[in-house]
């Protein structure tokens, strides 16, 4: 963009540029599959585990005096926040017990409307004489065929049948050798209890081993199967006055769950507003719940576990709902799962992991979901669990309402700014020097939202009102911190707000990735995409500053070739390593980026071959990495670990589908649009300042362009991700490059004889 001097070439001669480059990326990729921390606690097996859904409790609804039983199930054994996400927005129970009995992602046949009404009211199986069957089982099998979840509808019953099958052949085969044959169990399979664990206990052909209506049955029902599931046939909710409507959510589903925060994950706006309130109705729901769980209690053999868990959503919007676990084996704390990596949070399809795992059944590939684990806590109370719980889920709640109006905000504001750095950086002098500030302030405003992460802000009287407040400090003042005289020459202000930003993360993550979990520039947990380690939106923002970091830093000497070497392999260690960033996507885009952008700066020529030894690389990083993490132990793999399992066997591609139609939808969402400005003001700019001769500043045009594109082309996010880029780079990137050089603003023209340029 500037007409300043000629390229410089690395200092270093021959290929030692390549060999250091080589040694750091195998680093990297070696440090990509370190195992994460050991389990805490091994669970022993029992005799059998009792799952009792009750749709729509939250933690909200349990109190010492309301549900006693269910208050001292919290007391005793271990519990956590859970996802229910399904499919759209919101999961009605039909689709939450027929995803427990899936072990994925699964919808029901009745539509979804508001209040969960025609999903609520769910028919018995039929008797046929010779045991019970689901009726319109086919209906659910096509209705889960249009998603790209791959939902294998009874997973959880044919995991037992095959267990059974699997003794019944080793018998077979002690007895052909003469040996004794071990002995036979012959409660390998799931028993249900109440039309809803009906859908749950269906194997693939819609048959169910053994079921019956109500809680008298169920010492029956333990003694036929080792699994039982019971419904008690009550749906905590609060009453329809409560609802502004029951407009049905026919628009996403199965497309919605790429990233959380964003207006597709967050509710709907007319699918009505439901503000917790003290309801009769509800609290009637839950004692009756409390009373089923107490007849379960009272059954239930010494050498037999209870869950009890808030199996689905009642009503719009989504909520995290409350997971009890107890039993022989199961110590007081806080329960985990490999699929959340996060201590006090688990999802729906763990529990039919679980439910496999606590009898001995093999858990096979089409289930999602991985067994849970106890974190110990000697300190663990009800009182303890049910604060935390019902703290957990209104972060998620008010996350979730915040970030719609953050997305579009930010974009809409992006548009005018972006056209703004084109004026300050191909324009007339006029307004040079307002220009400026509001491009440095503007890019600050996703480091802010990181920020905002840090303070507890959900817990104020106005949520929304303590989140923007935290935004605008944040902006002031970091905008300040780099418009004082000793900190805004030449390309200090970007230093500073892309060190901050890159050194932010970078703690966050390896301090247990806390902040970005209740802001819209992370994930929310109810949404159930990503719990832990770093989202797409974070990776941009991230990617963006380590590259700005790596082509403005005053390299000299050999520092310009390990220096920016260090920062990179550094940073993909950060974004990909299973204990902390896990994301597979941005390894693989900050590979790729990284690489262009160091050959551009140490002055090599961008071709074809470089563009496909650039490509080679991170394909390889993210590969070897990947299959490092699938040699792991199955309950320590991350996502990578588990899409090369995927790859493996056969189903990678209903995953890519799946991402491929997400990211598509995101072209008419709100980080769209400052994507698409960005790049019409790259285009003016370049029509003005074109041929880019100095280093930096290409390799930073290279490096961000390439984390846009091949960002939006891998991660789900799509658009969101140039979209973000942008957000932080962009405007930096203009200050970095500065006014036309006929024409100096005065606060450049002022502080040229103070600092050296930069470009």
């Amino acid at each position: 963009m500037t007409q300043v001097a000629g390229r410089e070439r690395a200092p270093w001669g021959g290929r030692t540029w390549a060999r250091w480059a080589v040694a750091g990326l195998a680093a990297a990729a070696a440090a990509l599959a370190l195992p994460q921390p050991a389990q805490a606690f091994e669970e022993p097996e029992a005799a059998g585990i009792v799952i009792v859904g009750v749709p729509g409790l939250t933690w909200s609804d349990i109190d010492e005096s309301v549900t006693p039983n269910l208050w001292d199930l919290a007391d005793q054994g271990a519990s956590a926040a859970m996802s229910v996400r399904t499919l759209g927005s919101w999961t009605c129970p039909e689709a939450g017990w027929i995803s427990l009995g899936a072990g994925e992602r699964a919808g029901g046949v009745a539509p979804r409307d508001a209040q969960c009404s025609a999903q609520s009211s769910l028919q018995p199986p039929a008797d046929t004489g010779e045991g019970w069957t689901v009726e319109g089982w086919d209906a659910f099998i096509e209705a889960n065929s249009a998603f790209n979840y791959g939902a294998r509808l009874g997973s959880l019953a044919d995991a037992l049948a095959e267990a059974a099958l699997q003794q019944e052949a080793a018998a077979a085969e002690a007895e052909a050798e003469g040996e004794s044959a071990p002995e036979m169990n012959p409660g390998s399979c799931v028993a249900g209890i109440g039309n809803g664990a009906a859908l749950a206990a269906a194997d693939t052909e819609g048959r169910i081993a053994y079921w019956a209506p109500g809680l008298e049955s169920l010492p029956e029902a333990m003694a036929a199967c080792d699994v039982v599931i019971v419904d008690p046939g009550v749906v905590v909710g609060d009453t329809a006055d409560h609802a502004p409507d029951t407009t049905t959510d026919y628009d996403q589903l199965g497309e919605d769950d790429t990233e959380v925060g964003t207006e597709e994950t967050s509710p709907v706006e007319d699918a009505g507003e439901i503000e917790p309130e003290a309801d009769p109705v509800r609290a009637a729901a839950a004692q009756q719940a409390d009373t089923a769980v107490a007849e379960v209690r009272d059954a239930l053999p010494e050498d037999w576990r209870l869950i009890v868990a808030g199996i689905s959503d009642a009503s719009a919007p989504s909520s995290l709902h409350p997971v009890l676990y107890t039993g022989p084996g199961v110590e007081r704390g806080e329960l985990t799962s490999s699929t959340t990596g996060r201590d006090g949070y688990i999802q729906l399809t763990d529990l039919t992991a679980t439910a496999l795992a606590v009898v001995g059944a093999d858990i096979p590939a089409t289930v999602a979901g991985a067994p849970v684990a106890v974190r110990p806590d000697e300190g663990h109370t009800a009182a303890g669990a049910v604060a935390k719980g019902t703290d957990e889920t209104a972060a998620s709640a008010a996350n979730a309402d915040v970030s719609p109006n953050f997305y579009w905000s930010l974009s809409f504001t992006g548009v005018l700014v972006m056209f703004l750095a084109a004026h300050y950086t191909a324009g007339k002098d006029r307004f040079r020097r307002t220009a400026r500030t509001v491009l440095i302030a503007f890019s600050t405003v996703p480091v802010a939202a990181l920020i905002a992460g840090i303070p507890p802000w959900w817990r104020a009287d106005h949520p929304k009102l303590a989140f923007w407040g935290l935004i605008a400090a944040g902006v002031i003042i970091l905008t300040t911190a780099v418009s004082l005289p000793w900190t805004r020459q030449g390309v200090r202000p970007v230093l500073i707000i892309a060190g901050v930003c890159a050194g932010l993360i970078a703690v966050d993550q390896i301090s247990g990735a806390t902040w970005p979990l209740h802001t819209p520039m992370g994930y929310t947990a109810q949404a159930g995409a990503r719990f832990t380690g770093l989202g797409n939106y974070a990776f941009s923002v991230f990617a963006a500053a380590i590259l700005l970091l790596v082509c403005f830093i005053p390299w000299r000497g050999r520092t310009r070739v390990w220096g920016p070497l260090a920062i990179g392999v550094c940073s993909v260690i950060i974004v990909g390593a299973p204990m902390l960033g896990r994301d597979m996507g941005g390894t693989l885009t900050l590979v790729a980026a990284g690489i262009l952008c160091c050959l551009k700066l140490w002055g090599r020529r961008l071709s074809l071959g470089s563009l496909a030894l650039a490509g080679g690389i991170a394909f390889a990083v993210f590969a070897v990495g990947g299959i490092l993490d699938y040699l792991r132990p199955e309950e320590d793999q991350t996502h990578l670990g588990r899409f090369v399992g995927s790859v493996l066997d056969g189903s990678a591609q209903l995953i890519l589908i799946r991402k491929a139609r997400a990211a598509l939808g995101t072209i008419d969402e709100s980080m769209a649009f400052i994507s698409f400005a960005a790049l019409i003001a790259a285009v003016l700019i370049w029509r003005v300042r074109a041929p880019i001769r100095t280093s930096p500043v290409a390799a930073a045009v290279v490096g961000l362009t390439t984390v846009a594109v091949i960002g939006g082309l891998v991660n789900d996010s799509g658009m969101a991700i140039p979209g973000f880029t942008a957000a932080l780079g962009f405007g930096l990137l203009a200050v970095a490059v500065g006014p036309r050089p006929d024409t100096p603003a005065p606060i450049e023209a002022e502080e040229a004889t103070k600092a050296p340029a930069a470009t």
